[in-house]
C-alpha cells in the first residue's frame, strides 16, 4: 500500500504521525498512528513532521500495522529554503542553517555567523564569553598608555 496524506496529528515522543488520507460527505479520512521515517544510524537526526507536512504512507503488507509514513518533497504550503544547488539549507522558525562547499553560515533574526576559510564573522547581536561581553563594546580596565597589557574585558 502507498498511500499520500498531509500530517494531521504528530507524537513526537513516541515517533509516531497520523496523517488526513483523503476526505468525503462525512469529513476527512485520517490515517491510524504509524511510525514516521527518521535517521537513526551514525548520523542521527530528530526531525518530527509538522502539521501540514506531505507524507507517504508506506507498508509493503498492506497493513497499517506495518506501516512507516515517509516525508514527500516541497508544497506550496512548505516550499524549499533554497533554489540553490551549490548549497544544503536548514530551516526551522527563524533560524537557517547553510552549507555550502566552502563555508557554514547560522542565521537568526538579525545575528549572523559565518565560518569559512578565512575566518570568523559574527554580524549584529551581542559577543560573551562566560558571561563577559567580548564584542565590539566591550572595555578593559587597567589601561596604562604604552605598551603595556591590559586588564581582561570587564
Amino acid at each position: 500500500m502507498i498511500r499520500g496524506g498531509t500530517v494531521d496529528e504528530v507524537d513526537a515522543a513516541n515517533g509516531l504521525v497520523r496523517l488526513k488520507i483523503g476526505s468525503g460527505d462525512a469529513g476527512d479520512l485520517r490515517s491510524p498512528w504509524v511510525s514516521y521515517s527518521q535517521t537513526g544510524g551514525a548520523l542521527k537526526a530528530h526531525v518530527p513532521p509538522s502539521i501540514g507536512q506531505q507524507m507517504t504512507i508506506f507498508s509493503p503488507s498492506g497493513s497499517f500495522d506495518q506501516a512507516i509514513a515517509l516525508p514527500m518533497g516541497f508544497s506550496d504550503a512548505n516550499p524549499s529554503p533554497s533554489g540553490a544547488g551549490d548549497q544544503n539549507v536548514i530551516t526551522f522558525g527563524s533560524a537557517t542553517i547553510t552549507l555550502t562547499g566552502d563555508g557554514l553560515t547560522i542565521a537568526v533574526g538579525g545575528v549572523t555567523l559565518a565560518i569559512s576559510g578565512g575566518g570568523v564573522a559574527i554580524t549584529g547581536g551581542d559577543v560573551t564569553h562566560n558571561g563577559k561581553d567580548i564584542g565590539d563594546t566591550h572595555k578593559h580596565g587597567g589601561v596604562i598608555p604604552g605598551g603595556a597589557q591590559t586588564d581582561v574585558p570587564v
